[in-house]
């Protein structure tokens, strides 16, 4: 007897990486039904889809100053963009199985953000999901984490595996602020999995490198990469995944219900000279003396590029070994590294 269809909720799902998702899983017989939800509404028509506009999130409580007391944070009701969205309501009506959590309050490309409140609206964000996820007995969450929970640091072993330390440094906001998503996730796998198996909800963590590919836009172009690269004398290599592949792997995931923490990334590397030339941007080495002054002037100037690059980033790359998901799943990734970093300075022009 075949397994009934698989019916899968996204949140997130008008980004580029969720609605490469959903025209991955539009196509896919095992799939019965897409569930999907996000402040933006979705580029294109999907096939099968119930979409669900507005913000995910309960509303946090926060206390008035002035009176001492509790009160709602003022939402603008008009706005389809902070529309409460009953999410377990919904994943519950739907009888959803499978929650791929793509949402996320911070930006990944944005150096000049508020990042203690984003990080922490983004931590509500996944209690809100856990507390949804429990409530709707969904079967199966996959939460997108990033490589950056490992830290930019000169003794990062190459390539770092699953079990690799998780450490940021003090001025990593973006390192801090998915560690701390990724702290989060672990923490509820870890009481999922004390319930036994077959009785808690499958957990997959996926630490993914930088996403490129085709279907994106050239704001967010000009703000994956610094507009001018610093060194101090290495070349160091880095790592990137395709859209497609991106979607195929949580496409397989979603089929086997495969649970646990792995790292992604596409097939070998990109060094910095090699990335340097082929987004056209300008690379300056400089000895480490001199490079620490400058990226320091650089920053406070608001000059150090957009994103989130910084010397330490160009100094100390973060390569992440992906044997495990490849022997669990039996994967193979179709872009290299190279050819997602290709696609993705192709299609935006720079």
């Amino acid at each position: 007897m075949s397994p009934s269809p698989r019916i899968v909720a996204v949140t997130g799902a008008s980004g580029f990486i969720g609605t490469r998702l959903l025209l991955q899983l539009e196509n896919n017989p095992e799939v019965g039904k897409i569930v999907a939800f996000d402040q933006r509404p979705l580029p294109f028509p999907i096939h099968n889809i119930a979409f669900y506009r507005g913000n995910i999130s309960i509303p946090k409580v926060a206390e008035d100053t002035e009176t001492g007391r509790n009160s709602k944070k003022k939402k603008v009701e008009d706005d389809p963009q902070e529309k409460p969205v009953p999410v377990a309501d919904l994943m519950r009506q739907h009888r959803v199985d499978t929650l791929v959590h793509l949402a996320c309050t911070f930006s990944h490309t944005d150096t000049y953000q508020d990042w203690a409140s984003e990080s922490q609206d983004n931590l509500h964000i996944l209690q809100c999901i856990e507390e949804y996820c429990i409530a709707a007995r969904v079967k199966h969450v996959i939460f997108l984490s990033s490589h950056r929970v490992y830290g930019t640091f000169p003794d990062n072993p190459i390539p770092v595996s699953e079990s690799g330390e998780s450490r940021t440094r003090p001025d990593d906001f973006l390192g801090h602020a998915s560690a701390a998503s990724d702290m989060a996730m672990a923490e509820f796998k870890a009481r999922e999995d004390l319930k036994g198996e077959g009785s808690g909800i499958k957990v997959t963590i996926l630490r993914c490198c930088p996403v490129l590919g085709y279907s994106d836009d050239h704001f967010r172009a000009e703000h994956v990469f610094p507009h001018h690269f610093l060194g101090a004398g290495e070349n160091p290599p880095f790592q990137f995944l395709h859209e497609v592949d991106m979607a195929h792997l949580l496409e397989k995931v979603i089929q086997r219900e495969q649970e646990g923490i792995f790292n992604v990334a596409g097939e070998g590397v990109v060094f910095l000279s090699e990335l340097s030339e082929i987004t056209r941007r300008k690379l300056t080495q400089l000895p480490i003396f001199l490079a620490r002054p400058a990226a320091f002037i650089s920053a406070r100037m608001g000059k150090s590029g957009l994103g989130n690059w910084n010397l330490n980033t160009s100094r100390y790359p973060i390569i992440m070994s992906t044997g495990k998901i490849k022997q669990t799943l039996n994967y193979r990734f179709d872009y290299t590294s190279m050819e997602a970093l290709n696609a993705f300075v192709n299609y935006n022009g720079l």
